[in-house]
């Protein structure tokens, strides 16, 4: 007869308190790790069953008490054919009666698994958005070393977020947007987990964000654009590239990272065919006579890249260059929510291009010039009008052109219809 008694044991120091069943095979016991995540109050060692205080007692009990018995009757069945029982057909039993459909495997502590979620994630995320989950990895860990915190899946509940965001804005000293870009990739990670059955905590469902408003993009109206497109760049060939991939972005309004990506093969003749890193969508962008003399003087410059695109923290600091070379000075304004502090920065515009504000650009640009939304977002990709909406900051001289024509229209005398 096969001896199976259930134990409580932790991965590693910062690791959650997990359920295994230990088998005696041959006088030898197996470890036998199974897929319940209790706290030490919710576990009776001495009666070996769950307390009232574990969801779903009685049903978790009554499948302790029929795994026992299964194991039993395989370990039998085996020791009938003359086979012993390994611990691979043990864990088979356990994958079969609790309906896990594999055997669990050991279990590790809270950020091990997020770490392990971070890499799995790879698959469908970009690099920008793995390296954003990587920062969270950093917060915790620096929240956790602080607080003399063990992270695991039944602690991170609604409190401790709460606690957690005001670490985020007094000691990290970020602003509101990104504190809750942390709370999201957090509730992300617990949601995937949770439906993965690697915890039963659905804490994640009570986080609340901070008030907060996005963050505002700078764009570049025609004039500063023409200006950019003017500076003599010749005798610093390394600013030029830059600013050309710019400009070519100004005018495809295509992310940095699709720019950085671009193949020859993905340019035909007048038009652009790709599809995009972050949303995977395929898009079919128009080149402007602009963006075709771009991609026309740097072919074959790179083998297996249609221009010669830099880091994005490199180009960014090329960018800030260039436009204070335009004499791109207009006082520029954003807006930022630190707790309840909303925060207004004046600075000059040249301090605030970055290689986002070419797609902003491209946007602004084209809705001035008559371009239908709906057109915009077919060439940018963009899902909706509320998504597309965050782009949109028509200038003021637009906006006083407008003005003078709607009251030119109404100054018209009205039309009498014949009786």
């Amino acid at each position: 007869m096969l001896r199976t008694k259930y134990y409580l044991t932790r991965a590693d120091g910062d690791g959650p308190t997990v359920l295994y069943a230990a088998c005696f095979l041959e006088g030898k016991r197996k470890k036998i790790y199974l897929p319940f995540v209790p706290r030490p109050e919710q576990w009776d060692s001495a009666s070996q069953r769950f307390r009232r205080n574990f969801t779903a007692w009685s049903e978790a009990n009554d499948l302790l008490k029929l795994l026992a018995k299964e194991l039993d009757t395989a370990a039998l069945a085996l020791a009938a054919k003359g086979t012993p029982a390994t611990p691979d057909d043990l864990r088979a039993v356990v994958a079969r009666v609790t309906g896990t459909g594999a055997a669990p495997a050991p279990p590790e502590g809270l950020l091990a698994q997020l770490t392990a979620w971070i890499d799995s994630c790879r698959r469908d995320k970009t690099p920008s958005t793995i390296k954003s989950y990587r920062t969270l990895v950093g917060h915790l860990t620096a929240y956790a070393k602080l607080r003399r915190l063990q992270l695991d899946f039944a602690n991170v509940d609604a409190p401790f977020v709460e606690g957690f965001k005001t670490y985020l804005l007094r000691t990290a000293g970020i602003a509101n947007t990104s504190v809750n870009n942390n709370v999201k990739y957090l509730k992300a990670f617990l949601a995937a987990t949770f439906e993965q059955g690697l915890h039963e905590f659905a804490h994640f469902k009570r986080f609340r964000k901070l008030e907060a408003v996005l963050p505002e993009v700078v764009y570049l109206t025609a004039q500063e654009k023409a200006r950019l497109f003017q500076v003599p760049l010749a005798h610093l060939p390394a600013l030029e590239q830059t600013r050309d991939v710019f400009l070519f972005e100004c005018e495809t309004g295509l992310r940095f990272s699709d720019v950085q990506a671009l193949r020859p093969e993905q340019v035909s003749e007048g038009y652009l065919l790709l599809t995009t890193q972050k949303t995977a969508d395929l898009l079919r962008v128009p080149l402007s006579p602009l963006a075709q003399a771009i991609l026309t003087r740097y072919v074959g410059h790179r083998p297996g890249r249609a221009l010669p695109v830099k880091s994005n923290q490199k180009t960014n600091q090329d960018l800030k260059v260039i436009a204070r070379l335009a004499r791109l000075d207009t006082p520029t304004t954003t807006t930022q929510h630190r707790g309840s502090e909303r925060v207004a920065t004046t600075r000059p515009k040249h301090e605030l291009v970055c290689t986002h504000t070419a797609r902003r650009t491209f946007v602004t640009l084209a809705l001035e010039g008559g371009m239908r939304p709906e057109t915009v977002m077919r060439i940018t990709g963009h899902k909706d009008y509320k998504t597309l909406h965050r782009y949109l900051k028509i200038t003021d001289a637009v906006v006083q052109d407008e003005f003078a024509q709607y009251v030119e229209r109404q100054n018209v005398p009205l039309m009498r219809v014949a009786s």
